[in-house]
């Protein structure tokens, strides 16, 4: 009995070492994790989402109202041309843009890059590194929470917004992000987003880390009487760093 009695014993405290044991490494690959997820994020190219002017790519863009109008763009980005040649329209609604698209086109971007920007994106931290907070940790992913700062808009907007990111551990890179407002907002006088979600796609291309799609759905209303319900998809592609030749698709 005396021997049966130590057996249980050396058992009972056999299993809380091991449950000690894997508890602490899971805690130092937790740990592991973040400090790579920091990284990647410091890495990531974000394009469209600020004003860095690193690389050129190709971005396609599609809006559904819910009119039944899809409306669709092609356009290239290439900083190794003059100012204002930088951006060129490529397609428009499936098909090659007119002379007089792409007159409205070139007036256009001129006047973009004469406005003064309220909101500047010139070193915006997206994912603030100090928000981010292991949530679930799974066999394929490490999810994240954090809070966002989208340039577009202000930081009293801002603080409505709560982030998800997604490290996928079969191939150890950040492989999305979502972002949803936990509350309406407005952006503007006359306009109230009642539902705000956004889902930014990031790929490994060759060594470095691109936000390849972004997909937004917001739906609120403007002016009082009409109101609105949109869905853009923006997928980038055939990025070429600047004063480079290697191109990557």
């Amino acid at each position: 009995m005396k021997s049966f009695k130590h057996i249980k014993i050396y058992s009972i405290l056999a299993m809380c070492l091991t449950l000690g044991a894997s508890a602490s490494a899971s805690g130092i690959n937790s740990k592991i994790i973040l400090k790579i997820v920091k990284q990647q994020v410091q890495s990531i190219h974000w394009h469209t989402l600020n004003d860095s002017n690193e690389w050129g790519f190709t971005i396609e863009t599609q809006l559904d109202r819910g009119d039944g109008k899809l409306q669709q763009r092609i356009q290239r980005f290439d900083p190794n041309l003059e100012l204002n040649q930088q951006w060129q329209l490529i397609e428009q609604d499936k098909k090659g843009p007119s002379k007089a698209v792409l007159h409205e086109y070139a007036k256009t971007q001129s006047s973009i890059r004469d406005e003064e920007h309220e909101v500047s994106s010139e070193n915006v931290e997206i994912v603030h590194l100090v928000t981010l907070a292991l949530e679930t940790d799974s066999k394929d992913y490490a999810i994240f929470s954090f809070k966002p700062r989208l340039p577009m808009f202000d930081d009293e907007v801002n603080k409505v917004f709560d982030g998800k990111l997604y490290f996928n551990k079969t191939t150890n890179y950040i492989e999305k992000l979502t972002i949803r407002a936990s509350e309406s907002f407005s952006p503007g006088f006359s306009f109230e987003v009642e539902k705000y979600n956004l889902k930014i796609d990031v790929s490994k291309i060759g060594e470095q880390l691109h936000v390849t799609q972004l997909e937004s759905h917001k739906s609120g209303s403007a002016f009082i009487f009409s109101s609105f319900d949109e869905i853009s998809t923006r997928k980038l592609s055939r990025f070429v760093i600047k004063n480079g030749y290697l191109e990557t698709n």
